[in-house]
């Protein structure tokens, strides 16, 4: 099951950076829980190709360990003339390991949850939620849990 799981993750990676390659935007959904409370499982992106020289903190596409990934520019490197970007996820305590610009597939262009599209910069309550997940297990596991009741309840209302 694990190597059928890995072929879908490598084949969805290659078709996502292909359309964005050749101009077009995609729509991904969040799986993952390493930004939050910007970004919520669930939630759907709509990414467009990267741009020439991405802004600090615009959330960028890539591919990290064979799957889609969505962190947020927090740093640049200028190592001999070559420009490494530093990541990390809004909930995550370290940054990501160093990647080329060359790696970034698109920007996040919108974000929509619950059918709404919210804005993409975070707020100081975001950013404080984002310091206690962090910090907190029990706070994280308790954030997810909420979302995830509220996210069913979402479901069942656009019946």
């Amino acid at each position: 099951m694990e190597a059928t799981t890995d072929t879908f993750d490598r084949v969805g990676c290659e078709l996502v950076a292909g359309s964005l390659r050749a101009g077009h935007e995609v729509r991904v959904r969040v799986a993952g829980s390493s930004m939050v409370p910007a970004l919520w499982p669930g939630d759907e992106l709509r990414v467009v190709g990267r741009a020439a020289v991405p802004a600090m903190g615009d959330l960028l596409l890539f591919v990290r360990d064979g799957r889609l990934c969505t962190h947020r520019l927090v740093d640049r490197l200028d190592d001999a003339g070559v420009s490494r970007l530093i990541t990390c996820g809004d909930a995550a305590i370290k940054s990501d390991p160093p990647i080329a610009v060359s790696e970034i597939l698109g920007t996040v262009a919108s974000i929509t949850r619950g059918g709404r599209e919210i804005p993409i910069a975070s707020s100081p309550a975001q950013r404080l939620l984002s310091f206690a997940i962090r910090h907190s297990g029990f706070i994280r596991r308790a954030a997810l849990k909420i979302h995830s009741i509220r996210s069913r309840s979402w479901t069942f209302q656009q019946v």
